[in-house]
């Protein structure tokens, strides 16, 4: 069996061939047609390939070995950081291409046995879209920062009348209501009537004549740092038409990522846990792919970051931390799941909420934070036992 480990970077990868009779032979190739074929004419029927993800750098890669029917392991990081470590230090290109050839030489079985990959799966479309999602809440969250940022200049009560700066609303009373001056000789209910008109009837008209009589009576008193004309005014309703945008981006991604979740057995599984929901279950899937490829919920918990970082020598003990190596957008995602359940607690039956408040009663009394660490590990082992058994959650069921 012939070996090739592929060291991958930026536009180009340094290879090295390992053949049966092991000899050793190394040689580049860039990630272009020429450069594949390149790499073709060193395979040959019992050649395996073996490489490391490195995010968009290897992706070229990857659509090769998959396009070309290739025996490929694509490992993780982390995992072969793990297997080529060794007492000498010598990181090079050229070195680590041909370590990753060694391990189908001397762990070849082994990484066979972990190899989990999934090619052109609807995961790999989910972690996309769950990625994708990620990017679009974070760059309205810019926007918001800078719009925020200009109101307090222009009329800074505004930010604390709306608490949630990306709501119809909230953007349209930005637009016209973003300096006190704008207010001068109207009454509270012409600012309703006008506000009402352009947010449509969507929206209970009692509402927006309770934010307007709160802008109304702080216009009063407001003493802004800029005058009625300043520049920040068309800046302002830049802003929010840009906020604006990214909603409706948002909600698309949102929709997709739940109509392609919504394909997978797992999802409905999930989602039978109260308090979970099709967003945040569609993202949990996105970002941690098929977790029936785990054998237990540790393994789910390593994956996700959240297993514990244990350090002890003779009389010394280091208090017990997460180990915080896995996806952090996952376990954001689990957390959220937990901060869900406890603010539906009223209307929803989860022991899962019953353990997080027996964690903050005495003799406990853990910091919210481990609290939700700890419920977050029971929410994998109901989720690994639910995928396991093939069942749908049941309250009285679960252990309290």
């Amino acid at each position: 069996m012939n070996i090739i480990g592929i060291d991958v970077s930026q536009g180009k990868s340094h290879a090295t061939l390992i053949t049966e009779d092991y000899e050793k032979k190394s040689f580049q190739f860039e990630h272009n047609k020429s450069g594949f074929n390149t790499l073709k004419n060193y395979i040959d029927q019992n050649t395996i390939i073996i490489f490391e993800t490195t995010g968009n750098y290897s992706a070229q890669l990857t659509r090769f070995v998959e396009e070309e029917n290739i025996k490929a392991y694509e490992l993780n990081p982390l995992e072969a950081n793990m297997r080529m470590s060794s007492l000498r230090r010598n990181k090079t290109d050229t070195n680590d291409s041909l370590k990753l050839a060694l391990l189908g030489v001397t762990q070849f079985l082994e990484i066979q046995r972990s190899h989990h990959k999934q090619m052109n799966s609807n995961f790999d479309i989910l972690h996309i879209l769950s990625l994708r999602y990620r990017q679009l809440i974070k760059c309205r969250t810019r926007i918001i920062n800078y719009l925020r940022a200009s109101l307090e200049l222009t009329f800074p009560e505004l930010n604390q009348i709306f608490k949630v700066a990306s709501e119809k609303l909230a953007l349209q009373a930005f637009r016209m209501y973003c300096h006190p001056d704008f207010i001068v000789g109207l009454t509270i209910n012409e600012m309703t009537k006008r506000l009402y008109k352009a947010v449509s009837n969507r929206i209970h008209k009692d509402t927006i004549n309770y934010y307007c009589s709160k802008i109304w009576l702080a216009a009063k008193n407001s003493y802004p740092a800029v005058k009625a004309d300043s520049v920040y005014i068309g800046i302002i309703s830049d802003y929010c038409d840009e906020i604006e945008t990214y909603n409706q981006k948002i909600k698309q991604v949102k929709k997709q990522l739940i109509q392609v979740a919504t394909t997978s057995e797992l999802f409905k599984i999930i989602c039978s846990i109260p308090g979970t929901g099709q967003l945040n279950t569609a993202l949990l899937l996105g970002f941690a792919g098929d977790i029936r490829r785990f054998d237990n919920y540790k393994q789910l918990n390593a994956f996700l970051g959240i297993d514990l970082n244990r350090q002890q020598s003779g009389k010394y003990q280091k208090a017990d931390t997460i180990n915080r190596r896995g996806t952090s957008q996952g376990r954001a995602v689990e957390t959220e799941m937990i901060r869900s359940m406890l603010r539906n607690k009223n209307k929803i039956q989860n022991h899962l909420i019953g353990y997080y408040y027996k964690l903050k009663r005495p003799p406990y009394s853990k910091h919210d934070k481990v609290a939700l660490i700890a419920c977050a590990n029971h929410l994998n082992r109901t989720i690994m036992y639910l995928v396991r058994t093939n069942q749908t959650y049941d309250y009285n069921s679960a252990v309290h």
